[in-house]
C-alpha cells in the first residue's frame, strides 16, 4: 500500500478507537473511518507462527491479530506483519506487490497484485475487504502498482 494510503488507515483506526460515533467518510474519498466496537482490533495473537493469507478469509471476525509474524502468500512470497496496530505494509515482489493492513474488528487483510493490476488476489474478512473497497475503490490493492525489479 502506498504511504498515503498507510497513514490514512493508520489515522482513521487511531481516531476510531477514541471517538466513537464519529460519521463515516463519503464513498471512495481516500479515508477509512471505523468508530466504536469497528475500530477495535482484536488482542496479539500469543502463539507465534507464520501466518497462511488464506487462513485470513472467513465470515467470523479474526480472534486475534499476527501482529510481528510472518504472513506466506500463496505463491511462497513471504513478510513480516507490523509489530503494532493500525498498520499496514507493501512489498515489491517477482512482478507483484504484496500488501497488508489491519482493519479494527475484522483483524488483517492481505493482497496481491501484479505490477500492471491484471491479476488481484485479496484475503481477508468480507466487511473488511468492503470497508476497503467503500474507502479507496476495489482497486486499492493496485493504487502504487509499478514495475518490480525483482521479477
Amino acid at each position: 500500500m502506498s504511504l498515503r494510503l498507510s497513514a490514512v488507515v493508520l489515522l482513521a483506526v487511531l481516531v476510531g478507537t477514541t471517538a466513537s460515533g464519529c460519521v463515516a467518510a463519503g464513498q471512495r474519498d481516500g479515508v477509512l473511518t471505523l468508530s466504536g466496537s469497528d475500530a477495535v482490533e482484536p488482542p496479539t495473537c500469543t502463539v507465534s507462527a507464520p501466518v497462511s493469507v488464506e487462513t485470513l478469509d472467513g465470515t467470523d471476525p479474526q480472534a486475534c491479530l499476527p501482529l510481528g509474524q510472518e504472513l506466506v502468500f500463496p505463491d511462497g512470497y513471504r513478510t513480516q506483519v507490523g509489530e503494532s496496530s493500525g498498520n499496514s505494509g507493501s512489498y515489491p515482489g517477482a512482478g507483484f506487490a504484496y500488501h497488508w493492513v489491519t482493519v479494527g474488528r475484522w483483524g488483517l487483510v492481505a493482497a496481491r497484485a501484479s505490477d500492471d493490476c491484471s491479476e488481484v488476489q485479496r484475503w481477508g474478512h468480507p466487511e473488511a475487504l468492503r470497508r476497503l473497497d467503500e474507502a479507496f475503490a476495489p482497486g486499492w490493492a493496485c493504487e502504487d502498482a509499478e514495475p518490480s525489479d525483482h521479477g
